[in-house]
């Protein structure tokens, strides 16, 4: 009887090892698939968080990336972005969630960020926003991390009407942005160029909010997921 016990221990011991082993190799091979992907953080507000980025992969069917966005409820995002830099590690907040980040995995560093402003902050001072967008560049590029930048949805015609000069900032804005892009050789995401109604007239297109004229809706997400899919198709070949 001891004799049989024995042999049911030992069999019971090398099938637990075995599977240890197997739940071990499953582990590497999941974080080695992870660690292929590009992962690609959209810094912005609540266009970024809308945008749902997490499930993007899943709706473009392309599994070759990993999304997230973080929002900061203001133009200037220094704050945010240094917090991004500093991944790993966290910064202290004595809140539920981060004590709740304990029991998590660790917030890892993406390979590419996205800055992104919001209609909200114009019109504004343009000069400032200018230098504090020339300023996160080089500071994520000194991260050696890749910077991509967005330009600005636009809003609709009955939305610029009920504030002066936010349109008119939008596009200043959007023209420089397009240019300094072009000059320092970084990918953009023309965000208003889908959008607008034509080069001419560039107010959001009136089917595309949903219903502030500043706010989108689905349609034109599921318009923003192709420029995304497409700007990774081109500037991430394999």
């Amino acid at each position: 009887m001891k004799k049989i016990t024995r042999i049911v221990f030992l069999i019971s011991l090398v099938l637990s090892f075995l599977t240890n082993c197997n739940m071990v190799e499953s582990k590497g091979t999941k974080e080695q698939e992870m660690a292929n992907k590009k992962r690609i953080l959209l810094l912005g507000a609540s266009v970024g968080q809308t945008w749902n980025l997490k499930e993007f992969p899943q709706r473009s069917k392309n599994d070759n990336y990993i999304f997230e966005s973080v929002a900061a409820w203001q133009y200037d995002k220094t704050e945010a972005l240094e917090e991004i830099l500093m991944r790993p590690k966290r910064k202290f907040r004595l809140t539920k969630n981060y004590i709740r980040g304990f029991f998590e995995p660790a917030p890892q560093m993406p390979d590419i960020i996205i800055i992104k402003e919001c209609s909200a902050y114009f019109p504004g001072d343009l000069k400032q926003y200018k230098e504090l967008m020339e300023k996160w560049v080089k500071r994520i590029k000194d991260a050696n991390i890749e910077v991509w930048l967005a330009t600005v949805v636009p809003v609709t015609t009955a939305r610029a009407d009920k504030t002066k000069g936010k349109i008119e900032g939008i596009r200043e804005f959007n023209d420089w942005l397009r240019e300094y892009a072009r000059y320092e050789s970084i990918t953009l995401l023309d965000l208003e160029a889908a959008l607008r109604k034509d080069a001419e007239a560039r107010f959001l297109k009136d089917e595309f909010t949903s219903g502030d004229g500043t706010h989108l809706n689905k349609e034109a997400y599921d318009i923003l997921d192709k420029v995304l899919l497409d700007t990774c198709q081109v500037r991430l070949k394999p």
